[in-house]
């Protein structure tokens, strides 16, 4: 098993699109960054009493999504491009255990996600802090720096279960343009659109989307409805199901 997931990393890394990926998450969080600036310019010229209605400059809404929407399309190029160029052949070969190649993959996107989560949540939190400076609320989310912690580490597990995700899908759809749709959907468009239904419908609806289920996990204050374990419990879900669909299309269906 220690070969075989040493063989997923070096495929991964030498990748031309994982690079790509990587900088493709680092431009949105610089991008997330600079909306949050002009976000807290537009809340230092607006008068005192517009001040209270602001919106809360937390990067786990304004940057996070987008890069976990990244770490799964990395989740995704990690198993489609074999299908695509039919290298999956050749890796069946050398690895005829398709549960155990299917689990090397998931040990190798576990620890790319969660390592990129961690530092791309982590640089954009104290990035933000620094930006806020000593703006109270309901602008600045946090009182202390260690009050971010929490928001921080929520999203590095929902970027984890994101790129998680991702694999399954792209285990089970053989294609990196349907399966980098579907995770689109799951991170940028479904969360957009949950919130123009009816109440209380798209409270139920935004509390189970993965994006939204960063601050239930980290217990912070916010409009959802699920608990930190019933949030866990939401998350594991996903990922579950997805690599169980995997596993179970992977081992049956012809390469």
């Amino acid at each position: 098993m220690k070969d075989v997931v040493a063989a997923e990393w070096l495929k991964l890394r030498t990748m031309r699109s994982t690079w790509a990926v990587w900088s493709g998450a680092a431009a949105s969080t610089l991008i997330g960054l600079v909306i949050l600036v002009i976000h807290v310019g537009s809340y230092d010229r607006a008068p005192l009493e517009e001040r209270a209605a602001f919106e809360s400059a937390d990067p786990a809404v304004l940057v996070m999504p987008v890069v976990a929407f990244f770490i799964g399309c990395l989740g995704a190029l990690a198993i489609t491009t074999e299908f695509s160029t039919g290298s999956i052949a050749s890796s069946l070969v050398a690895v005829p255990q398709r549960r155990m190649l299917l689990a090397a993959k998931a040990v190798v996107v576990t620890c790319v996600a969660f390592a990129c989560g961690v530092l791309f949540a982590g640089l954009s939190q104290v990035a933000a802090m620094l930006i806020l400076g000593d703006r109270p609320a309901p602008l600045n989310p946090w009182v202390h720096w260690w009050d971010a912690v929490p928001s921080a580490a929520g999203t590095a597990v929902t970027t984890l279960a994101t790129g998680l995700v991702a694999l399954g899908f792209g285990a089970v759809l053989r294609s990196a343009a349907a399966t980098v749709a579907v995770i689109g959907a799951l991170t940028l468009v479904v969360p957009m659109f949950a919130h123009v239904l009816p109440e209380p419908v798209h409270l139920w609806v935004a509390s189970v989307l993965i994006p939204n289920l960063a601050p239930q996990i980290a217990g912070a204050e916010s409009a959802y409805l699920l608990s930190p374990t019933a949030a866990t419990a939401v998350l594991a879900f996903y990922v579950v199901v997805a690599l169980g669909a995997a596993s179970l299309g992977f081992s049956h269906r012809d390469s």
